[in-house]
């Protein structure tokens, strides 16, 4: 078989595998857990020059729902605060402190409140139910159709350079590519279904939270129906002991 065929065949692997690390990427943005990935793209504008988060704050992850963004410098907590808006208006902020030992100038212990942004990722409701399937939706149709189309372009490269191979060789290709597109392919629709999954687990956890609270609140007007009730009757038996 010829260099040309088996490099073809590899632009195809590499051009497949990018388009899937893409949908992987762009699903991770969609955010119903606290992600790493989407902390990428937030940019903040400090002393005049444009930097990635990680590069002038420090990150924890808090739970599954949520991080703790230090600031390198405290002055810099609301320009971070705006930067993470710009990027994901979607996230819940929140400034907070906690507690850290640190040392004076004199070197003697002493405890001291650093500030930190709390970010937390929003309940999947109804509404956001809806806008994360419609966009997990789009970002699989739109990596399908790449996935096509750079089939589509091999297609023709192919026939451009298997003239003269052997009947051996061409079954050898055919069986290749077949292979190689049921594994790509079975990635994409994995991850699909895995962010599909992980939406309807937020959903359905947020339909049992607010169904807890909805009962704990009719139990409260309950409570104080039964209260007022009581005093009425006390009230009753007040003035008809008088």
């Amino acid at each position: 078989m010829k260099r040309a065929i088996i490099k073809e065949f590899d632009q195809l692997g590499e051009m497949l595998s990018n388009y899937c690390g893409m949908f992987s990427y762009r699903l991770k943005n969609l955010c119903v857990k606290a992600e790493e990935v989407s902390l990428l793209p937030i940019q903040v504008m400090i002393d005049g020059e444009m930097q990635n988060l990680e590069k002038c704050t420090t990150i924890a992850k808090k739970d599954e729902y949520s991080f703790m963004i230090f600031p390198n410098f405290d002055e810099d907590i609301e320009i971070l605060g705006m930067g993470i808006l710009r990027a994901h208006p979607e996230f819940k902020q929140k400034v907070e402190s906690m507690k850290a030992n640190s040392s004076d100038e004199n070197g003697k212990p002493k405890e001291v409140d650093i500030r930190y942004i709390l970010v937390t990722m929003p309940d999947v409701d109804d509404d956001r139910y809806d806008v994360l399937k419609d966009g997990v939706k789009v970002c699989y149709e739109e990596c399908k159709q790449q996935m096509d189309a750079v089939n589509a372009k091999a297609d023709i490269k192919f026939a451009e350079l298997t003239p003269g191979e052997s009947d051996d060789d061409l079954k050898r290709l055919d069986a290749a590519r077949k292979k190689l597109n049921a594994e790509w392919n079975g990635q994409r629709d994995k991850l699909y279904n895995e962010k599909l999954q992980e939406i309807e687990e937020a959903h359905n956890k947020w339909l049992a939270e607010r169904a807890e609270r909805n009962l704990q609140q009719e139990e409260e007007r309950a409570a104080r129906g039964e209260e007022v009730t009581y005093s009425m009757r006390m009230g009753q038996r007040d003035e008809e002991a008088n």
